[in-house]
C-alpha cells in the first residue's frame, strides 16, 4: 500500500522536487495555467481576457495528456530521449490547439468549442487511466493503479483544503492585527497556487513508480469498504429506485418520458459505473450480502433504464432534430447500452473495456463526420429545409424568399435554428443561401445574421394566423401629471402578475384578454370591482407599429385615459404584450399604475 506523508514544509519541497524530476512537462502546463488564471483576477489592464482563458484552456489540457504521454512511455520502457521528445511533442501539440482557439469566434468558443474541449478533457484523463494497461497486464493490476489515483487524488485535494485554510487564516490574523488591508484577491490567488502547484507536485509525487503490483497490495482498507458498503452503494441504490417509479409512472399513464430524464439516467449510471469499480473486488475481502448483490445485478439494473433513455432523446430529435447535447446523450446512452451487454455476457469482466470504449466514444463526439457538431448542424439544416420547403421558401436546394403566412411555431423554429447556426460560424458560409451575406437586408432591428436572413425570408413580415407583439412605455425623465387623482394601484398582469392578495385591489387580463378586470380581494373572498375595455387600445398600438414585433411609446402614449362606473382613471403603461389571431387582439400582459379620480 501507498504510505501517505503528511505535508511539513520539508516534504513539500521534496514532493515539489520529485514532481518536477519525473513530471516536467506536466508541472510546466501547471505552471502556465497558474499564471494565466491569476492574470485574469487582476483588477488592472491585462491582456484580452479570452486569450487568457485559452492559454488555461490548453494548459489545462496538458495536465492529463503529458502525464498520460510519460506514463506510457514508462510502461513500454521506452529510453529517456524518446520519452523527453514525446514530451516536447504533446507540448507543441497543445500550443498548437491553443492558436487555434484563438482563431475561433466568442459565439463559436462558448456554442462549440467548450464542449469540445470537455470531451478532450475526458479522453486525456481515461487516457491517464489506461495508459499503462494498453498491454496485457492484468486488470487486477489497473484496478489497483486507479485505485491509488484515486486515493492521492482525495488525500491530496483535502490536504490542499486544509493547507488553504490554515494559511488563509494566518494572512487574516496579520492583516487584522497591523492593518495591512491586504487585498480580498489574495486568497483567491493563494487557493489558485495551492490548488494549481501544491495539489499537482503532491498527486505526481505520489503517482505510482510500477505498473505491477503485489497480490497482497490490492486490498481494501476500512475507508474505501466502508465508503462503497454503507455510502455508495445505498445512495446509487435510491438512485436507481427513483428511476424505476418514474419509469413505471410512465408506464401506467401511458406518456412519453421528459426530456429531462435521459440526462438523469447517463448521471446515475456514471455514479454507479463509479462505484460498481471501487466495489468490484470488494466481495472477495467482504462476506457483505450488499457487495455481492450490487457487482452481481449492477448490469441488469442498468439495462432497462437506457430504454427511458432512448425514448426521452429520440422524442426531441423527433421535434426539434439533433443539438449537440441531445447526440451526446444519444451516443452516451448507445455506449451505456453496450457495455451493459458486454458485462453480461462476457465471461471475463475486463475493466478496461470501460475507459478505453468510453475514450472512443468521447473522441468519436468531439471530432470527425460523427462528432456531436456535425451530426448537429446536418440534423438542423435538414430540419430547416423540411420546413422551409413546405411553406415555399426553399427551391433548388437554397433558400427562396416568399409570402405566404406560417404559422407561428413554424416561424420560431426556423428563427431559432438561424441562429443556432449563426452562433456557432456555420451561417456566414452555409452553401444553400443564394447569395453572399453582405446581400441580405439588415436595420437598426437586426443585430446578426440570422436576423438578416430571417427578414429577407419575410418570415418577420409575414403573419401568421397567430402574432405577438411587445409594448414598451416611455422612459419618463420628468414629472407625470396626476393633478386631481386620488388613488393609485399598480397593475401587474398576465406573464408578470404577482399572486393574489388576501385582501386589496388587483387586476387580472379577462379571459379572453379583450379587458383589463379590476377585482377586490376581502378575507379571500373576490368580487369584481369595474373592468376597461383594452380594444380601442389595442388597435392604436397596432396602427402605430413600425417594426412586426415591437411598439416604443412615446410619454404621451405611454398614458391611457378612460372612464369606469368609479369615476375617470388614467393608466401609465410601462410594458405590455399584445397577441393578434383570427378573432383580434388579445392583451397578453400588462404592467403599469392605475391612478383614480372619483366622481
Amino acid at each position: 500500500m501507498t504510505t501517505m506523508r503528511l505535508p511539513s514544509p520539508g516534504f513539500l519541497l521534496n514532493a515539489f522536487a520529485q514532481a518536477c524530476r519525473r513530471f516536467p512537462a506536466t508541472m510546466l502546463a501547471a505552471f502556465v495555467g497558474v499564471v494565466a488564471v491569476i492574470v485574469l483576477t487582476d483588477d488592472g489592464a491585462r491582456p484580452d481576457e479570452y486569450v487568457l482563458v485559452r492559454i488555461w484552456m490548453a494548459a489545462q489540457l496538458g495536465l492529463p495528456l503529458l502525464t498520460g504521454v510519460l506514463v506510457y512511455g514508462e510502461s513500454a520502457n521506452w529510453p529517456a530521449g524518446r520519452k523527453w521528445l514525446v514530451q516536447g511533442a504533446g507540448i507543441f501539440v497543445l500550443i498548437g490547439y491553443c492558436y487555434y482557439l484563438s482563431q475561433v469566434s466568442r459565439d463559436r468558443l462558448e456554442q462549440v468549442e467548450v464542449l469540445r474541449y470537455v470531451l478532450f478533457l475526458v479522453v486525456a484523463h481515461l487516457f491517464v487511466a489506461v495508459a499503462p494497461y494498453l498491454n496485457k497486464r492484468s486488470v487486477a493490476d489497473f484496478w489497483e493503479y486507479n485505485r491509488r489515483l484515486f486515493a492521492n487524488f482525495v488525500v491530496g485535494a483535502t490536504f490542499t483544503l486544509i493547507l488553504f485554510s490554515g494559511l488563509a487564516l494566518a494572512v487574516l490574523a496579520v492583516d487584522k492585527l497591523f492593518d495591512l488591508n491586504v487585498n480580498e484577491l489574495v486568497y483567491v490567488r493563494l487557493f489558485i497556487a495551492l490548488a494549481g502547484i501544491f495539489n499537482t507536485s503532491y498527486f505526481l509525487y505520489h503517482f505510482p513508480q510500477q505498473y505491477e503490483f503485489e497480490t497482497e497490495d490490492a486490498s481494501y482498507n476500512a475507508v474505501f469498504r466502508n465508503l462503497c458498503k454503507y455510502i455508495l452503494i445505498p445512495i446509487v441504490g435510491l438512485y436507481f429506485l427513483i428511476l424505476y417509479a418514474y419509469g413505471a409512472k410512465i408506464v401506467g399513464t401511458w406518456s412519453l418520458p421528459r426530456g429531462f430524464v435521459g440526462s438523469l439516467v447517463i448521471g446515475f449510471s456514471v455514479a454507479g459505473i463509479f462505484t460498481y469499480l471501487l466495489n468490484f473486488y470488494l466481495p472477495d475481502f467482504d462476506d457483505s450480502k450488499v457487495v455481492h448483490l450490487y457487482r452481481k445485478w449492477f448490469w441488469p439494473v442498468v439495462l432497462p433504464l437506457t430504454v427511458l433513455l432512448f425514448a426521452a432523446v429520440f422524442k426531441r430529435v423527433g421535434d426539434y432534430g439533433f443539438t449537440e447535447p441531445r447526440y451526446v446523450v444519444l451516443l452516451t446512452g448507445i455506449w451505456l447500452a453496450v457495455t451493459c451487454v458486454y458485462f453480461l455476457f462476457s465471461k471475463t469482466d475486463n475493466l478496461k473495456f470501460i475507459p478505453i470504449s468510453l475514450g472512443i466514444v468521447a473522441l468519436v463526439l468531439a471530432i470527425g463526420p460523427l462528432s456531436a457538431f456535425s451530426v448537429s448542424k446536418r440534423s438542423q439544416t435538414a430540419l430547416l429545409e423540411k420546413i422551409l420547403e413546405r411553406n415555399g421558401r426553399w427551391q433548388n436546394g437554397s433558400l427562396k424568399q416568399g409570402s405566404a403566412p406560417m404559422l407561428q411555431a413554424e416561424v420560431a423554429q426556423v428563427e431559432s435554428i438561424l441562429q443556432y447556426l449563426d452562433q456557432r460560424g456555420e451561417l456566414e458560409n452555409a452553401w444553400w443561401l443564394p447569395m453572399p451575406m453582405s446581400s441580405f437586408p439588415t436595420d437598426r432591428s437586426i443585430y446578426d445574421n440570422s436576423g438578416r436572413v430571417s427578414k429577407w425570408l419575410g418570415l418577420k413580415t409575414a403573419m401568421s394566423e397567430e402574432s405577438i407583439f411587445n409594448v414598451s412605455g416611455a422612459d419618463f425623465q420628468g414629472k407625470t401629471d396626476i393633478r386631481g387623482y386620488t388613488e393609485y394601484y399598480p397593475i401587474q398582469t398576465g406573464l408578470n402578475r404577482s399572486s393574489r392578495p388576501s385582501n386589496g385591489y388587483f387586476f387580472e387580463n379577462s379571459a379572453d384578454g379583450k379587458k383589463l378586470v379590476w377585482l377586490q380581494a376581502k378575507n379571500k373572498v373576490v368580487t369584481p370591482v369595474d373592468s376597461f375595455n383594452l380594444q380601442p387600445v389595442l388597435l392604436g398600438w397596432q396602427n402605430e407599429q413600425q417594426e412586426s414585433d415591437y411598439l416604443q411609446l412615446t410619454e404621451q402614449t405611454s398614458s391611457i385615459d378612460l372612464t369606469c362606473r368609479k369615476g375617470a382613471a388614467r393608466i401609465r403603461v410601462d410594458d405590455a404584450g399584445v397577441r393578434k389571431d383570427s378573432t383580434g387582439l388579445h392583451v397578453t400582459h400588462l404592467n403599469g399604475q392605475l391612478f383614480l379620480k372619483e366622481r
